[in-house]
């Protein structure tokens, strides 16, 4: 369809039916005069007719051999052509024309007419005189008028001539009225086009989403049906804008929801497009959310176990769970799935929204709980056995042998001591964990080199024994806002690491260096490095867990509890920062403790 628009509707076909009005009414009004001319010409040359009537009948009677000179000079000096025929048809005589070499005249209208009595009139051409003519008859005897005609003809060149000049004059007018016209046509439709224009454009800035601009449509004398559309599109848009404030909010509220949820929602069609994703769902699946909707499902998760159960889903209509177990970048994830039939507001099928609970983390923590109960449990079921073993040992005699008595009481005293040092580990670990929780830590800025030497000092006793050097490596203007007894905990438990670990005859590294870091800013590193045995990559991410040992055996024979590196790692969580492990089996080991230079 060839839609136009209303300017070139209205004008075009305003200014047409104008010129075609004044057309018609100058072709008509030519009609008119042209008619009214020939009227008249036609009733002047009847008055000629009837005036030489008697003189042509006086001739017929008396002198018949003077009817054609009389008829010559007389239509010469009329300029008038005259005619007499019989009543057979035989010209008789004519005033341009030699009467014997003129055909009969009987089959002429205007003979034809006259010969009835009535006055005969005809415009045609005339080959003889090769132009149009004005052809009057009138019959030479009322009484008998078959016996004979008069007729008069003048040439019509004065009346096409005068209808000619008309014309011109008319085409002239009517062209002068059409440009006048073609103003007044363009001046009415841009008048009252441009309201519906101005409409159209606010039309289409609220089909685009502006709702807040009014339509303003401006001009006077605007038609009333015109400024009740403008009240209607106006209000409309109001009532939009309205709805869109509530829908956008809706949607916000709605996708602040799912995307603060940390389980992973995922909305599918019928035909296994993606209609919505959280970005938990995203990240849990590493794809970009924002970019996903609308492609198919399969095509973005291409992991087998999900797509049956979303495919079983999108049969269903009831609700249905599943343990799923899937593999990602080589990890084993645990998810918790449900899946709800997805209606819209009519009630109908859109899809299945899928709620997938990564149960992955809590398995881990369950894990790391029932490995540090059980860690616990048998740290302390360990000394508490040999003490109950030694005292039953010495209850049955054994204290009778002053030895014996004094070698087993030195055994229960160990094993207290350990006992002791394990409650105290975990009292100083449960009493970090509350200060972080409260944020409680009082931070001061010190100068690290103080520190240090205190915790080497700390440790020298256990270095000596073993005859290891702990080199250290600090300038002495480097400072950080610190908490002093924490952090030197931290380094002391390092260092008694890295001293249990290390050979007798080797060298225990501490360095110190101010750096910055993508993700902390300027930072203090800490660096502890060891020439021990190393650690394995697959402890490596739990050797900072409670009661964790890589070697049990090796472990419980350096002594330690096996809270000296979770506190570590709870330390440098109090003073925003991380600690670093870098290790090869059989190259030693270096724990970095990282935190900011200035705490927020």
């Amino acid at each position: 369809m060839n839609n136009r628009r209303f300017f070139w509707q209205i004008f075009p076909a305003a200014l047409l039916i104008i010129v075609s009005s004044i057309a018609v009414d100058s072709w008509y009004g030519t009609r008119m005069i042209r008619s009214f001319h020939y009227h008249e010409m036609q009733g002047d040359i009847e008055d000629r007719a009837i005036l030489l009537r008697p003189h042509i009948n006086q001739l017929l009677i008396s002198d018949k051999s003077h009817l054609q000179e009389f008829c010559r000079e007389t239509g010469r000096a009329a300029a008038t052509r005259i005619t007499v025929i019989a009543g057979d048809g035989t010209v008789l005589a004519d005033s341009n024309e030699d009467p014997s070499h003129m055909d009969k005249h009987n089959k002429r209208p205007e003979i034809q007419t006259a010969a009835t009595g009535k006055t005969g009139a005809n415009l045609r051409f005339s080959k003889t005189l090769s132009q149009n003519m004005l052809y009057v008859a009138i019959p030479l005897q009322i009484d008998t008028p078959q016996n004979g005609v008069l007729r008069l003809s003048v040439s019509s060149e004065a009346l096409d001539a005068v209808i000619s000049s008309l014309r011109k004059k008319l085409l002239l007018s009517v062209l002068f009225i059409a440009m006048i016209a073609a103003g007044l046509a363009y001046y009415q439709a841009r008048r009252i086009s441009k309201p519906l224009e101005e409409m159209r454009l606010g039309a289409e800035r609220l089909a685009g989403g502006d709702t807040e601009r009014p339509i303003i449509v401006t001009g006077n004398n605007i038609p009333w049906e015109m400024a009740e559309l403008s009240k209607s599109l106006n209000n409309m848009a109001e009532q939009l804008n309205g709805r869109i404030k509530i829908i956008s909010q809706q949607r916000n509220e709605l996708e602040a929801v799912f995307s603060s949820m940390t389980d992973g929602v995922l909305a599918v069609s019928p035909d296994h497009t993606i209609i919505h994703i959280n970005r938990a769902a995203a990240d849990l699946f590493h794809i970009n959310h924002a970019v996903v909707q609308g492609l198919v499902f399969e095509g973005i998760i291409r992991n087998r176990v999900l797509q049956v159960f979303v495919n079983d889903s999108l049969k269903s209509d009831v609700t249905i769970r599943k343990d799923l177990i899937l593999m990602e970048n080589g990890q084993k994830i645990t998810l918790r799935a449900h899946a709800h039939p997805l209606n819209d507001g009519e009630n109908k099928r859109m899809g299945s929204l899928i709620v997938l609970n990564n149960q992955t983390r809590i398995n881990q923590l369950e894990n790391i709980r029932q490995d540090f109960v059980a860690n616990v449990s048998h740290e302390l079921k360990t000394p508490i056995t040999a003490i109950r073993g030694y005292v039953e040992t010495l209850l049955d005699g054994a204290i009778e042998s002053k030895e014996d008595a004094e070698k087993f009481l030195n055994i229960i005293h160990r094993q207290g001591s350990r006992l002791d040092a394990i409650v105290d580990d975990l009292l100083t670990l449960a009493r970090i964990e509350d200060t972080a929780k409260k944020n409680k830590m009082e931070l001061n800025r010190e100068k690290l080199r103080p520190i240090l030497e205190t915790a080497i000092q700390s440790c020298s006793v256990a270095a000596v024994k073993k005859n290891i050097s702990i080199s250290m490596g600090c300038a002495a203007d480097i400072t950080a806002a610190v908490n002093l007894p924490m952090l030197e905990q931290a380094i002391i438990n390092l260092l008694t690491n890295a001293v249990s670990y290390s050979p007798e005859n080797s060298t225990v590294n501490l360095i110190v260096v101010q750096q910055e870091h993508p993700d902390y800013g300027e930072i203090i590193r800490i660096s502890i490095q060891d020439q021990g045995p190393g650690i394995s990559p697959k402890h490596q991410k739990r050797v900072f867990e409670r009661f964790y040992r890589c070697d049990k055996a090796r472990s419980r024979a350096h002594g330690g509890t096996g809270l000296g590196l979770a506190i570590v790692k709870h330390i440098a969580d109090c003073h925003n920062g991380t600690v670093e492990l870098v290790s090869q089996p059989g190259n030693g080991a270096t724990f970095s403790l990282l935190f900011p230079i200035m705490q927020k």
